[in-house]
């Protein structure tokens, strides 16, 4: 069934996969089953809605609405609503169904929610059981981290966004992951630096899709390898030989590395995914997975389709940034939860939510709210008996779909963060003017520095162990943007020992490069270079890149 995308037009389909999944997400209220209709947006205007809804990376100085406190928040200063810190908001200072409001069937459901979005004071940051994390945002059971973004069960761990790791510095999607750096969409990996798509190795510099390794550098698609310098097999002794010339404190040559690297993976063939371990998939970076379709960044995952960043998900389609939960539609951001659709943020055994956002701590069954703890049966924050909720929510949502809003995401005008906040801008960039045109709020005023850097490069020692440890005190300029920021204790004790150099480019830039070198999160229809197999790749046809099916990679790499 083809349809026309409502925003940007393009035709996309509607298979019969998907029209039994919306029956099977669809939530069943007082006994009777409320049909889920197919989307009018296509997948990528989908996931695009949904990531204008997540701010994980722009922190701001402000004060607690209810405590006065200064504190770190998500949401700038004059944002139309309250914003409490952690400690006011779970305290027992408010209750949020104070705000509750009468839905009125006359109305759109989205303009109600909108000024319900405006009185009820919102999280200032997402976080739960953690400690020493206090610069962070949307993690969850990590400790002593910092400017970690979308991340679980993380220790020690600095600028990124690991899952499962142990003093890692710099990375994106890292997983099950020690003392590394510069990693990017790996697992498993130890003492690794400038690593992307590699796994089960230790002891690699500058690698791509190196598996089951150790001690190799400048290698690009090889497996159950040691001691190779740009795919060539040396002995132990001259490999450490070569390897030690490299002067890595030089930052001409890195460059000239990463250069080197380049042209290398353009000649070895490429794997049509990453991933292993996998039944019945398509997308791309997805480990131990089963039936799932055009997901991306999946782990232990089983019956997804159109799902991204997603760690132990079962039974869900359109989720983004969401672990261990169960029956899930167009979800973005779900931690230990079930049966939710159209919800944003909310974790800690949230069931049955609908339109929810912010909800935690066992909030179950509730449509329309917004910052519940412990409640169920609300509506708009109003609470109401079992009876009246399952007679008034069909009766809402009768309301809804006559008006086209039953079925669709928020509207990401209705973000309480700004376009250039959110992650939206990552994967989906728009200049001010397009976000404009389209009704997304935007922030001249992003929380930035620039011109204070008190050490200029020139003045730097460029031996990391040159530089002094009071060096954390300085102020240094982004060679990249012209950014502000510093090195932190922790992360220059870790430099080090690494004897890695010091970063020239601001914690953003380097973020903004990792996720330069990834393929896009789309997929097309190409052969297999060898065997002349169709396969579904994010490797576009045009690009030059050697691309195999899964039985040619193997057979040629292993």
């Amino acid at each position: 069934m083809q349809h026309s995308c409502a925003q940007c037009r393009a035709p996309f389909e509607i298979t019969q996969d998907d029209l039994a999944f919306y029956d099977k997400l669809s939530p069943i209220i007082g006994g009777k089953k409320q049909s889920i209709p197919p989307p009018t947006f296509c997948p990528d205007c989908r996931q695009q809605r949904r990531l204008a809804w997540r701010n994980e990376r722009k922190l701001y100085r402000r004060t607690c609405d209810l405590s006065g406190e200064t504190m770190l928040s998500m949401y700038a200063p004059g944002s139309p609503f309250p914003v409490y810190g952690r400690d006011a908001w779970f305290g027992d200072g408010w209750d949020p169904r104070k705000f509750g409001r009468e839905y009125d069937l006359s109305r759109p459901f989205f303009e109600q929610f909108q000024e319900l979005q405006k009185t009820v004071p919102r999280l200032a940051l997402v976080s739960a059981h953690n400690e020493n994390c206090d610069y962070c945002n949307v993690v969850g059971n990590c400790r002593n981290c910092f400017l970690i973004f979308g991340s679980i069960r993380c220790e020690d761990c600095y600028y990124g966004n690991p899952y499962y790791c142990e003093n890692c510095v710099d990375s994106l999607v890292l997983r099950n992951s020690q003392q590394c750096y510069e990693c990017t969409d790996s697992e498993k990996l130890y003492e690794c630096s400038f690593c992307q798509n590699c796994g089960n190795s230790q002891n690699l510099q500058f690698c791509f899709e190196v598996t089951n390794s150790h001690h190799c550098f400048g290698c690009s698609d090889i497996a159950r390898k040691e001691y190779c310098l740009w795919n060539e097999q040396l002995t132990k002794k001259e490999y450490e030989r070569r390897v030690g010339e490299f002067d890595l404190q030089d930052p001409r040559v890195i460059e000239e590395i990463w250069k080197k690297l380049a042209a290398l993976k353009v000649r070895t063939a490429k794997k049509y995914y990453v991933g292993y371990g996998n039944e019945n998939v398509t997308g791309d970076y997805i480990f131990h997975s089963k039936d799932c379709r055009a997901v991306f960044n999946a782990d232990r995952c089983q019956d997804l389709a159109y799902c991204s960043q997603v760690l132990e998900v079962k039974d869900g389609m359109d989720a983004i940034c969401s672990e261990e939960a169960e029956l899930v539609y167009e979800v973005s951001g779900g931690y230990g939860v079930s049966s939710c659709a159209f919800s944003h943020w909310c974790w800690d055994n949230a069931h049955g939510l609908l339109y929810c956002s912010i909800c935690t701590q066992d909030v179950k069954d509730c449509f329309g709210c917004i910052s519940l703890r412990h409640a169920q049966h609300c509506i708009l924050n109003k609470q109401y008996t079992k009876e009246e909720y399952e007679a008034l929510v069909p009766t809402v949502i009768d309301s809804m779909r006559s008006r086209g809003e039953w079925g669709e995401f928020f509207p990401a005008k209705l973000s309480p963060s700004t376009y250039n906040e959110t992650i939206a801008s990552d994967y989906f960039p728009l200049s001010k003017e397009q976000a404009q045109e389209r009704g997304y709020p935007w922030n001249d005023a992003l929380p930035y520095t620039q011109g204070k850097e008190t050490k200029t490069w020139d003045a730097i020692p460029q031996s990391i162990s040159d530089v002094p440890d009071t060096f954390t005190q300085e102020v240094l300029a982004c060679t990249a943007c012209g950014k502000n920021y510093k090195i932190i204790p922790q992360e220059l004790a870790f430099l080090k020992q690494r004897n890695l150099p010091l970063p020239r480019k601001c914690p953003d830039c380097r973020y903004v490069r990792r996720l330069a070198s990834r393929n896009p999160r789309k997929l097309w229809a190409r052969t297999c270079n060898m065997c002349k197999k169709t396969i579904q790749t994010s490797y576009a046809p045009e690009r030059p890149e050697i691309v195999y099916c899964g039985e040619c990679y193997v057979n040629t790499v292993y």
